[in-house]
């Protein structure tokens, strides 16, 4: 490689690694794994079941009818589907959700909610709302919470391809 066209990569290279939209990028990442972690430690504490269980459970109490095609329900939380379906499974045997087969397509499947998932999203629900709370309300106001929100949301929306 010409020292030119070396020269030119690491320029390019070094571009790519620093800027505001790189920084904007760790900013996320990097806000994103200490509040789930903040989240996780709380649930633990409190002796109730893990992040992901919450995650789950709010959708589907959210959702229609309380249920959502599995698919749906994958992409609602940024998951695989093999994750999903471990993960439901495990929700399955502790009774808080069912699976059903819709009966005009056996291929589709949905995840509804029992009475014992909510009752269980409703004891955790407190303790997720507190730690976002604390995490954010200290550092930012609603408003901002909202403005961040939106941004978010139009970045997410173009990523997706969906602008």
């Amino acid at each position: 490689m010409t020292e030119t066209a070396t020269a030119t990569r690491t320029s390019a290279s070094s571009s790519c690694d620093k800027g505001p939209y790189r920084e904007a990028w760790l900013a996320v990442a990097r806000t994103h794994a200490a509040i789930t972690g903040r989240l996780q430690e709380a649930l633990t504490a409190a002796g109730l079941p893990p992040l992901a269980w919450f995650e789950v459970l709010a959708a589907l109490a959210e959702a229609p009818e309380q249920r959502l095609k599995m698919g749906e329900l994958a992409e609602a939380l940024v998951i695989t589907r093999g994750g999903l379906t471990k993960l439901v499974d495990r929700l399955i045997n502790a009774g808080l959700l069912e699976r059903a087969f819709c009966e005009a397509d056996r291929r589709v499947s949905y995840a509804t909610l029992l009475p014992a998932g909510v009752e269980l999203m409703e004891e955790m629900r407190p303790v997720v709302a507190g730690e976002l709370e604390t995490a954010f309300a200290a550092n930012i106001t609603e408003r901002q919470a909202g403005e961040l929100s939106s941004i978010l949301e139009r970045v997410s929306v173009r990523a997706c391809g969906n602008s």
